[in-house]
């Protein structure tokens, strides 16, 4: 059975029973183990005497023999086998699997739990390396297991998750400050739920606030780099460049800041131009449904930075980040130097229209 979506696989895991095989896949590292871990809590129950983990580099047989095995207690057994490197096996030990697998399928007294955190299907120009994940899928389909896909959730389904969690600790969280949470501690959901209960533990109970969050989360590169904008907007050169200068250590890359303060330009400029022509904050929603919905705090924080400055120098700031885009895409030059510039044209154009 293949599982379409993470709807069908928690409606899967509620009826209890359990399928003799599974292969779960996913980037998103806290769905897949919760989905892995409710599969082994109902393929043996909570005894871990019936439960094998491996990890790396197993050989069939050694799986065979935990999936095999006379338990303790006479219950289901349940083997859970973690990242093997399928795609380096030889035919002979890779058919070992298949065979195992079609075993596993055939009885009713074990479950075989193959998950991945990621799988490399991309095509081999070694022979020997071809994709051995694909027919592993196709052959537990067959089977009778389960084939599940856990992806990172949307920002709706993120949004979701936290407000839920907000609930668990009886706290409410208003889905412009989930949106927001996203925007300041990036959408790793492992990392935000953990945000999310920090924030209700300080809160204790009722509706969190914007402050609560600013207070209790940390926030990523990203928010870091509005940071950079908001010391532009301020006219803070030594607070702009004391940016810079950390999130060069935190790693982030030239370009990827050039792009975020690139955006943050955007919408000052779509703000500046909105306000122009006796536009609110309700009209750049409806204009711009992909940048702006259910994301009201962008816009406020546009339409307050726009003041600062006239469309003419909007406009050539728009004109800088492109040139300094432009640069940093073409050879010989040093994208930390060229970042450096582009801030320091950025305040020069500010000031040339006051």
């Amino acid at each position: 059975m293949i599982f379409k979506d993470i709807d069908e696989i928690k409606r899967h895991l509620k009826t209890g029973i359990p399928l003799p095989c599974y292969f779960v896949a996913g980037t998103d590292d806290y769905r897949r183990r919760n989905v892995v871990n409710k599969l082994m809590e109902i393929s043996s129950g909570k005894s871990s005497f019936d439960t094998h983990k491996f990890s790396g580099n197993i050989s069939a047989d050694t799986l065979a023999d935990a999936v095999f095995e006379v338990t303790f207690g006479g219950g289901r057994r349940c083997v859970l086998a973690e990242d093997i490197p399928f795609n380096v096996l030889g035919d002979k030990e890779y058919k070992k699997f298949e065979e195992l697998v079609e075993q596993v399928c055939a009885g009713n007294d074990a479950t075989l739990i193959f998950t991945f955190s990621a799988v490399d299907t991309a095509p081999k120009k070694d022979a020997k390396k071809r994709d051995r994940f694909a027919p592993l899928k196709k052959l537990i389909d067959k089977r009778g297991g389960g084939v599940m896909q856990c992806d990172a959730p949307t920002k709706v389904e993120l949004c979701g998750m936290m407000e839920a969690t907000a609930r668990k600790y009886h706290c409410t969280l208003d889905r412009s400050l989930s949106y927001y949470l996203i925007e300041r501690c990036g959408s790793d959901s492992a990392n935000l739920l953990n945000e999310v209960r920090k924030t209700s533990e300080y809160r204790g109970e009722g509706e969190i606030k914007k402050s609560d969050i600013d207070l209790m989360t940390s926030p990523t590169p990203d928010a870091r780099i509005y940071d950079l904008a908001t010391k532009i907007f301020a006219d803070d050169r030594s607070g702009a460049f004391a940016v810079l200068e950390e999130l060069r250590s935190l790693g982030e890359k030239p370009p990827a800041v050039l792009a975020a303060l690139s955006g943050t330009f955007v919408d000052m400029y779509r703000a500046k131009i909105a306000r122009s022509c006796g536009k609110i904050k309700a009209d750049m929603v409806k204009d711009w449904p992909r940048s702006y919905a259910r994301r009201d705090f962008v816009i406020d924080k546009a339409m307050n930075a726009q003041q600062k400055y006239s469309a003419s120098a909007l406009r050539e700031c728009l004109d800088i980040l492109l040139s300094a885009e432009q640069a940093m895409k073409s050879t010989g030059g040093d994208d930390d130097v060229i970042l450096d510039e582009t801030v320091a044209k950025i305040f020069y154009a500010g000031r040339k229209y006051e």
